[in-house]
């Protein structure tokens, strides 16, 4: 049931004094029933037209806006998501006071879900305090002090790109264009068409993601749950040890002339091109088993279990992407081992995979030796270049140029 709300509750929830939540009303933006009571969405109602004011709108022009039907916000109440339910009885304060010795960490957790930290003297919704509860409960086990503040970053980093991302990309396709046209006057009011698929999206993402979340919890709980049961067996000899695999491999692929077609195309074209590395780089990753670990603006960092498919994967970016129309590819790759925190990758292979790529040419691929030596695949070849010094790297290092020996269209070529 939603829940309803006193002047005194929408006034604290919005931020605004109760004059100013008077004057809403008075011009018809925010509509108690006839017993007084409000919505969830009047809150989202009397923020937003605060906060316009605050930027230096004037009152008289909103009370203009919506009194000649230019400003409508009755259809928000189709975009909002699941009423947070009612505040604790206790301030945030009391809260954390209350909730174990790790909560003293709980104000960096709303910093590390990229959200402001609530203030000492106001509370908390109730279900807030239920969901931070269970993450410390959690988390209690952990070793190290900072597991959960880790645990925050992972959430709020995914979710803020996979949410952020997903109302910018609605406002581009669907919102700004129908916005466009209304403006320019093609159009006598905003499109109710337009309006029914942006309350669709905005519901759907967050029920998208939790599904989606649960599918890939199961899959990495599934993995987690094998190994261990295979290592449990070994140790009873009932089985043999699993056999430790080769090192991973680390590979950079880099743009060339990425900073020249920015000044000679302009931005749009380099958010294009650099939009377009990251569709392919995961592409390929997925279909030789590795991961793209993150993107470097005009490059992007991959890992994969061994050398092998790390190398194909370099030779599928740096053939497919240039004959495209984007700038020519080169990329650097070595194999070793690597320290893995947070689904990032550190360590000296990975430093040193970073500075071949930048010592790559254009179209070139750049390997260690011990990614030559590890590679034995007759379709793949190696030729030594030279011993070059590199930055950060005390002795000059053999490189390797890999290429096909039979030349096969890439992955993005097929």
């Amino acid at each position: 049931m939603a829940q309803a709300f006193s002047a005194e509750e929408i006034a604290a929830e919005a931020g605004i004094t109760q004059d100013r939540l008077a004057w809403l009303v008075s011009i018809g933006i925010v509509r108690p029933n006839p017993q007084g009571v409000f919505r969830f969405g009047d809150i989202f109602r009397a923020t937003l037209l605060s906060g316009l004011i605050e930027a230096g709108m004037s009152e008289t022009v909103l009370e203009r806006a919506v009194s000649e039907g230019w400003l409508n916000l009755d259809h928000v109440d189709g975009y909002m998501p699941l009423d947070p339910g009612p505040h604790s009885r206790r301030t945030f304060a009391e809260f954390v006071e209350s909730a174990g010795p790790k909560a003293y960490a709980l104000p960096a957790v709303y910093e590390m879900l990229g959200l402001p930290r609530p203030a000492p003297d106001a509370p908390i919704h109730a279900s807030e305090e239920a969901l931070l509860e269970r993450l410390l409960e959690g988390w209690r086990l952990a070793e190290d002090d900072d597991t959960v503040l880790r645990a925050a970053r992972l959430f709020g980093e995914g979710t803020r790109i996979a949410m952020i991302g997903w109302v910018e990309l609605l406002a581009e396709q669907i919102g700004r264009p129908a916005q466009e046209r209304f403006l320019r006057g093609e159009i006598d009011r905003f499109p109710p068409e337009v309006m029914l698929a942006v309350g669709t999206l905005i519901r759907l993402a967050p029920e998208l993601f939790a599904w989606l979340g649960q599918r890939y919890v199961a899959q990495e709980f599934t993995g987690s749950i094998v190994e261990g049961i295979e290592r449990f067996l070994a140790a009873r000899g009932l089985a043999p040890m699993p056999q430790t695999g080769p090192p991973p491999a680390i590979v950079f692929v880099d743009l060339s002339g990425f900073t020249r077609l920015t000044q000679e195309r302009g931005d749009q074209a380099a958010v294009r091109t650099a939009m377009s590395l990251q569709q392919d780089a995961e592409t390929v990753a997925r279909r030789r088993g590795g991961r793209l670990v993150k993107l470097l603006g005009d490059g992007a960092m991959l890992r994969f279990s061994q050398a092998k498919p790390g190398v194909e994967a370099a030779l599928d970016l740096v053939e497919g992407i240039h004959p495209r129309g984007s700038p020519a590819a080169h990329a650097g790759i070595h194999t070793g081992p690597v320290v893995e925190r947070d689904l990032d990758v550190f360590g000296a292979t990975v430093n040193l995979a970073s500075r071949i790529a930048e010592a790559a040419a254009e179209g070139e691929v750049l390997t260690t030796r011990a990614v030559a030596e590890t590679v034995d695949d007759p379709s793949i070849s190696f030729d030594h270049v030279d011993e070059r010094p590199l930055k950060g790297i005390t002795e000059p290092v053999p490189l390797f140029r890999a290429t096909r020996a039979a030349r096969e269209p890439s992955d993005l070529q097929r």
